[in-house]
């Protein structure tokens, strides 16, 4: 009788841990299928009527003061959205892993930030073609004092200094590589939230000694904040582009057509004068 007991006992525990993992199984498929879901190529982005972008916060990302918006990269997307016929919705985000991330879960259909093409980031997402191909500079403040320290002039000469980057920023590996380079370690930094054209401004006021921005946003900057030092490159020019998820490859190529012709065009070229 006992023995009979002991059968049923085990009987109903395993039919419920049968049980158990047909639910875990069920609810494992259904989040997978829901983040499936989320990841929407361009007929999901026409038939919804909506384009979700994330950048920077920054005058050639996305500025918002009082009623006007404006950005480089903003205004560039928002042509983009208007031939697709479709609204537009703007996030923000300084952090570019942060960036990347949302992108992969499908909260975004596109990363409209200047990214560099490394290898790291290729096994990630798909990049369009370049928009942009550019270096970094070093920036640093520029002191009228007699008895200011020089300015660095060689990347030696950043041996046991500080550099201070945004939180994440796709930099920090080609400061490391610098730092192997001098055989001298380069104590990096990171500032959560900040995008680097506020690290730049930090500099402006003395509040962290260096800081490293792209070239050809380093010039236009260096007209709002003369007292910064853009001379001494840190890295050779690289592409920059916008990234997309890798199962969106019909928005890859109806983003790549767009860009190849639209930029060059007078309407570029007007955004383009406006920001740079």
């Amino acid at each position: 009788m006992e023995l009979e007991d002991n059968k049923k006992k085990n009987t109903r525990l395993l039919a419920g841990v049968s049980l158990l993992l047909l639910l875990v199984i069920f609810a494992a498929f259904f989040l997978y299928d829901k983040s499936q879901q989320k990841i929407h190529d361009l007929p999901f982005i026409l038939e919804s009527g909506r384009l979700s972008v994330l950048t920077d916060s920054s005058s050639i990302g996305f500025s918002v003061k009082g009623d006007s918006v404006s950005g480089f990269q903003y205004e560039i997307v928002k042509a983009f959205a208007d031939k697709l016929g479709v609204e537009l919705v703007i996030s923000e985000q300084n952090d570019l892993k942060l960036s990347i991330d949302g992108l992969i879960t499908g909260d975004f259909n596109i990363v409209a930030n200047f990214i560099p093409n490394t290898t790291q980031l290729k096994n990630q997402v798909m990049l369009t073609d370049p928009l942009f191909i550019s270096r970094q500079v070093l920036v640093q403040r520029i002191l009228s004092d007699s008895i200011a320290p020089k300015l660095i002039k060689k990347q030696h000469e950043l041996a046991n200094d500080s550099i201070y980057i945004p939180a994440n920023s796709p930099y920090k590996k080609r400061l490391e590589n610098l730092s192997n380079e001098i055989a001298s370690k380069i104590n990096i930094f990171e500032i959560k939230g900040l995008s680097a054209e506020q690290m730049v401004n930090l500099v402006t006021t003395g509040k962290i000694k260096y800081t490293i921005c792209e070239e050809q946003f380093a010039q236009k900057l260096k007209f709002k904040y003369p007292n910064i030092d853009i001379s001494l490159p840190i890295g050779f020019a690289h592409k920059l582009s916008w990234a997309v998820h890798p199962k969106s490859p019909k928005l890859l190529k109806e983003l790549n057509d767009f860009l190849n012709d639209f930029i060059g065009s007078s309407a570029y070229w007007d955004i383009y004068r406006k920001y740079y």
